[in-house]
């Protein structure tokens, strides 16, 4: 029986009535669903509508769907559509936009998913599409006094853009997570600017004073380096700056020993400060926000990858491995958020009430019964097909290989096919604790990149052979896989914030002796100086 007049889907079967192969297949037809809906009605747009049959630019309309799939779609062994993106990739013009660039978008979906098709495919063209597209990105970089970014590039100028908050200001979730693709970018090219670029946000943010250290504020003026708010958040506008500093500690083979007292600080602080269980709800664990050191019960969605950040750092620095635990009540919490609604799936932002009995605007009858009975109810109901909880779920499975993650992906996979999918892909809804939600014709691209590629890798098999070894592979914030290799700046210290100028900092222009070919190197060095487009004719 279907539970709207035939606009959900029934439930698939539970998950012990499936084998993982027959899981895996399930995902797989949900991603070429949405894609072949993406490709019959939007092909070269960044977005399908999915409801409405449309398609949308959102991100400056180069196809952000089509770059941000490629990783997904090489993995899922999809090789004639990966093909056929790739064709329409080596054609794209970056400097056809009317539009600012956002800086911290176009690098985590765009310059992360054609570095990730690279380090797969070890095709050329995408390693030269990458280098183009962030050489035209630096200006966000290169003028600014501080070495905060500013938010946008007008790529008709090629100059520097503020952000529209207040004063101009830069998101710290955006200025500290492009390291990973301006360092990997680094090592395939053999030019260390990038790279070096990347690191001279910390320069700011090492000087910086802070309420509680370790815990940065959400707003940074480019100008000065100074806070610009004293809003403190793991969620939105926080959290892929925590995020990337145990990711950059792994990527540099546990070298980089800056980003590990950063990690190590960010996490004490966020214990100490911010980590709380709701009354009568000892299992579970949560994550406030902080205003003027003051904390908010409330959590993002977004703020449950923090889970997954957590138990990296227990896995790979030394005398962490104490907060794993933690992670384990985090995760638990982030899940129930998911279970405890009427669709099985979790709202944009959910609150709790503390030991203390405070919480965040009125309770409503059933919000506490919500409370009381799981520990969390729904603050903001919306659900954009976000992954976050998926991403940590997928990282507990690889390093404690426990059946439970993999159940929990299903109950997952089973909501969104049940409520979200829509006439020719998936859709967000305006409500999750309704069995009669509203789509919101929304596809964003990181369905693609994200969501359907932790849930297919979650059945891969044998599962103690873990298709991406997270000590040889790092996934960006956008969930592109990217290789670890031994290739390391040219001095040892670069791994630090360094003081040096832009004008001074040193450009190794010897080709890499690993990683890389030395066809590779010359061919980019080639046609970097013109930034022309590529094209077939050159392989």
């Amino acid at each position: 029986m279907r539970l709207y007049d035939g606009t959900f889907h029934d439930p698939l079967p539970a998950s012990n009535e499936l084998t993982n192969e027959e899981k895996q297949n399930a995902v797989k037809e949900a991603f070429l669903f949405a894609w072949n809906g993406y490709k019959t009605y939007s092909w070269g747009f960044d977005e399908n509508r999915p409801v409405s049959n449309s398609p949308l630019n959102s991100r400056n309309g180069w196809g952000a769907t089509i770059v941000d799939s490629l990783d997904t779609l090489y993995i899922m062994g999809l090789m004639d559509e990966f093909k056929e993106a790739r064709e329409f990739v080596a054609a794209i013009d970056w400097g056809s936009t009317n539009d600012h660039v956002q800086v911290f978008e176009t690098c985590i979906r765009y310059v992360g998913g054609l570095l990730s098709a690279y380090d797969l495919s070890h095709d050329y063209m995408f390693a030269a599409k990458a280098a183009d597209l962030v050489e035209r990105l630096l200006p966000a970089f290169t003028e600014s006094p501080s070495g905060i970014p500013y938010q946008y590039v007008d790529f008709k100028t090629g100059k520097a853009v503020k952000s529209k908050y207040p004063g101009g200001s830069s998101c710290l979730a955006e200025v500290g997570a492009m390291q990973l693709e301006f360092t990997r970018l680094s090592q395939i090219t053999g030019d260390w600017k990038y790279h070096n670029i990347g690191q001279r946000v910390y320069n700011s943010l090492d000087t910086m004073k802070l309420l509680h250290p370790g815990l940065y504020p959400h707003l940074i003026n480019p100008e000065t380096g100074a806070p610009a708010s004293s809003f403190v958040t793991w969620g939105g506008m926080g959290d892929s700056f925590y995020e990337y500093l145990i990711k950059q500690y792994i990527f540099s083979q546990s070298k980089d020993d800056h980003k590990k007292k950063m990690m190590t600080d960010s996490v004490d602080a966020l214990k100490r400060y911010m980590m709380q269980s709701p009354k009568n709800h000892d299992d579970l664990l949560f994550i406030s926000s902080l205003q003027e050191g003051i904390d908010l019960p409330v959590m993002d969605e977004l703020a449950c990858f923090a889970p997954s950040a957590l138990l990296l750092s227990a896995r790979f620095i030394d005398g962490m491995a104490d907060i794993e635990n933690d992670a384990k009540r985090l995760l638990n919490g982030c899940y129930t958020a998911w279970a405890s609604t009427r669709t099985g799936i979790a709202p944009e932002v959910f609150g709790w009430v503390s030991k203390d009995g405070s919480t965040i605007g009125d309770l409503t009858r059933h919000k506490e019964r919500l409370a009381k009975q799981f520990g969390v109810f729904q603050f903001d109901p919306g659900y954009i097909l976000r992954p976050e909880t998926l991403e940590s779920i997928y990282y507990f499975h690889q390093l404690t290989q426990e059946q439970t993650y993999q159940d929990m992906s299903w109950e997952i996979f089973n909501a969104l096919h049940t409520y979200c999918r829509a006439n020719s892909g998936f859709s967000g809804i305006d409500s999750v604790d309704t069995f009669f939600p509203k789509w919101d014709n929304r596809q964003e691209s990181f369905v693609f990149a994200e969501t359907f590629k932790y849930l297919y890798l979650m059945w891969d098999e044998p599962t103690n052979s873990p298709r991406f070894p997270l000590d040889q592979w790092v996934f960006n914030t956008e969930g592109h896989p990217f290789r670890i290799v031994n290739i390391t700046p040219p001095t040892s210290d670069d791994y630090s914030s360094s003081s040096s100028p832009l004008s001074t900092v040193a450009q190794d222009t010897t080709p890499p002796t690993q990683s890389i070919s030395e066809d590779l190197w010359n061919w980019l060095k080639k046609n970097m100086d013109s930034l022309g487009l590529v094209t077939d004719s050159l392989f």
